[in-house]
């Protein structure tokens, strides 16, 4: 039981190191920042060893700087060879960290591709800056 006890903590302290959460893992999780909230939030994902990552709005009521620190903890991720599906609106964090975007407009795909193709996508463009298209 020492063993797999140790073993966990072993595992836990990688993955808060990961993270970059390793000189807070004497901290309750209620004192962490909100950024680092949802950094351990991501850890406690990644601790079942997943294949695909599902991140619902990760960035949502993150500051620049936190937003910052999500991107490149995404980019990690995905580099460790986890894919990731990203439902995310902040547009500059889509863009910096995905291989592929689906968008969606009213439950309708209308666009899959690279990021650089969407930005110049005329369905998406209108339908997300200039008054959207009616499924």
């Amino acid at each position: 039981q020492k063993k797999e006890e140790a073993a966990i903590h072993e595992k836990c302290m990688e993955l808060l190191t990961f993270m970059g959460l390793e000189k807070k893992a004497d901290l309750l999780a209620k004192n962490l920042s909100y950024g680092e909230q949802r950094r351990l939030e991501i850890a406690r994902a990644l601790a079942s060893e997943p294949q695909l990552l599902l991140l619902d709005e990760p960035a949502a009521g993150m500051n620049s700087t936190e937003k910052v620190e999500l991107t490149e903890m995404i980019r990690k991720i995905r580099d460790a060879g986890i894919t990731i599906l990203l439902v995310e609106h902040d547009m500059k964090l889509v863009m910096r960290v995905t291989d592929r975007i689906a968008v969606l407009n009213f439950g309708k795909m209308i666009a899959l591709d690279e990021p650089e193709a969407i930005q110049n996508n005329p369905e998406v463009i209108a339908a997300y800056l200039g008054g959207g298209i009616n499924a």
